[in-house]
């Protein structure tokens, strides 16, 4: 039983019975919703969603200390499974929350984990999410509003969906979790994670999608055919438009298309404001002080906030948008079928501090002057990757709107 289900129960009335269940969350920077007043002596404030499918509660005051800890609440249904000539019914609700954990990190771009079940209906338990410990490491982020409105839109956008495609997106963003879970211990490995992430909701999206021998896509495909299948043009046979078509459907291999179709699903649902914005709110928030020149001519510390700016290496250009795309893509089949790993430089902006090969490599004088090495890098870092992912999800839901 997973996120779906228990989406089901509640918007397609669902006439099963259903066990209310509780869970205790981890939010690696505190989430809260719209309130006027102040937030931190207030019991109200800390109520971020207040009505199923889903209740959110902040069990941590507000200000305090991270991780924040969260209290899920949502009505587990009993449902029969045939596995078969048996039938089997009952509730397992880890899964659902969960999931509902990788929903709301993709949705705030904050890392939110579940870690155990602590109520069943009225009784206090202690039953861990997982069986095996998880070992990680994490940055703290800084505080993220959320609208509890469009919160619900987006859960309703999502059971009202294409079954078949909902489940890729359920998929999709546990994929996307995994990454973030390992964004700081592995690197690599989230960058791949979040590459699968669009492969697994794009190839369910343009199922049936063939790469389009017009305009743009006729340049890169021919392009493609040329590198891979040299002297394609002289051994078969093209000569009629027709013929051309079957010529191509045969030579197009499987890692093509699936290419196409995740370029296709970013370029399609990354919002505007994926390049208006001048900060990320998901870059490590910490305090620290500095020493200056105080009014009477001797030291004063100051203390500020860490720097959120979108550094000019850290952003992608609009209009290199598609070969972007097809750079991470083909990062990902050399570090897969070719063992060649990541350039060090896709950590920049998501630790506090640089590992040194990531400052050898940006500082390096090999590329050309210094001047170049402000540009935006070849790949993008993993967390302006994570970015992408994350808007593309989300405006992707948003789009799904069902009478």
């Amino acid at each position: 039983m997973g996120l779906l289900d228990v989406l089901d129960h509640q918007y397609a009335k669902g006439t099963e019975e259903s066990v209310e269940v509780e869970y205790r969350l981890l939010s690696w920077g505190e989430i809260y919703a719209p309130f006027i007043g102040n937030r931190e002596h207030s019991l109200a404030a800390q109520h971020i969603i207040n009505d199923f499918p889903f209740k959110l509660f902040s069990v941590s005051i507000p200000y305090s200390d991270i991780p924040q800890k969260l209290c899920l609440t949502f009505k587990a249904p009993v449902l029969a499974r045939k596995k078969g000539n048996v039938i089997s019914s009952g509730y397992s609700p880890d899964d659902t929350a969960k999931e509902f954990s990788a929903f709301l990190s993709v949705v705030t771009r904050h890392r939110v984990f579940p870690v155990g079940q602590t109520r069943l209906n009225s009784t206090p338990v202690d039953q861990t999410a997982n069986i095996y410990a998880r070992s990680h490491s994490q940055e703290r982020q800084q505080l993220k509003e959320i609208d509890p409105s469009e919160f619900d839109q987006l859960l309703i956008n999502f059971q009202r969906m294409n079954r078949n495609v909902a489940n890729s997106l359920v998929l999709s963003m546990r994929l996307y979790h995994s990454a973030i879970e390992m964004m700081y211990s592995e690197p690599e490995f989230a960058y791949l994670f979040l590459v699968t992430s669009i492969e697994s909701i794009s190839s369910a999206v343009y199922a049936g999608l063939m790469p389009s021998d017009k305009g743009e896509d006729k340049t890169e495909l021919d392009q493609y055919l040329d590198s891979a299948y040299r002297g394609w043009r002289d051994l078969c046979d093209i000569s009629t438009v027709e013929k051309k078509k079957q010529v191509v459907d045969m030579l197009l291999s499987n890692a093509y298309r699936v290419q196409n179709k995740f370029r296709k699903f970013v370029v399609d649902n990354l919002p505007d404001k994926f390049w208006s914005e001048s900060e990320d709110d998901a870059k490590p928030h910490y305090i620290y002080s500095v020493v200056g020149a105080g009014p009477d001519g001797k030291g004063k510390r100051d203390f500020r906030e860490s720097d959120k700016t979108i550094q000019q290496w850290e952003k992608i250009d609009k209009n290199d948008l598609k070969k972007t795309l097809d750079r991470i893509y083909s990062a990902r089949s050399i570090f897969v079928h070719q063992g060649v790993r990541y350039p060090a430089s896709i950590v920049v902006g998501h630790y506090q501090r640089l590992p040194i090969e990531t400052v050898t490599e940006m500082y390096s004088t090999k590329a050309g002057t210094w001047e170049a090495k402000n540009k935006p890098l070849d790949v993008p870092p993993l967390l302006t990757f994570e970015r992408v992912v994350s808007y593309s999800l989300v405006e992707f839901l948003r789009k799904q709107v069902i009478n």
